[in-house]
C-alpha cells in the first residue's frame, strides 16, 4: 500500500482506541495479540522502545518506537 493508502485506511476508523492499534501494529511491526496484550508501562518513550512481553517462543522482546508513533499515541492519550 502507499502512503497515501494507508492514510485514507486510518482515516476511515472513528474509533480512537481501534486507529491507535492499528497504527501501533504497522509502525512497530507487532502481532495483533502482541499489540492486544501492551500495556501503557510497556511504552518507554524515554529509551524510545516498546517492550513485549512473552512474544513468539515465550520471550521478551524490544521493538523500536518511531517518533512519530510516540506523537500520536500521546496525542491520543490526552484526548
Amino acid at each position: 500500500m502507499s502512503l497515501t493508502e494507508v492514510a485514507q485506511f486510518f482515516a476511515v476508523v472513528d474509533n480512537l482506541k481501534h486507529r491507535m492499534v492499528l497504527m501501533t501494529l504497522d509502525a512497530a511491526g507487532l502481532r495483533v495479540s502482541e499489540v492486544v496484550h501492551l500495556k501503557v508501562s510497556d511504552i518507554d518513550s524515554a529509551r524510545m522502545v516498546i517492550r513485549v512481553e512473552q512474544a513468539k517462543g515465550r520471550r521478551d522482546r524490544y521493538v523500536i518506537l518511531s517518533p512519530s508513533l510516540t506523537h500520536l499515541l500521546e496525542s491520543g492519550a490526552s484526548s
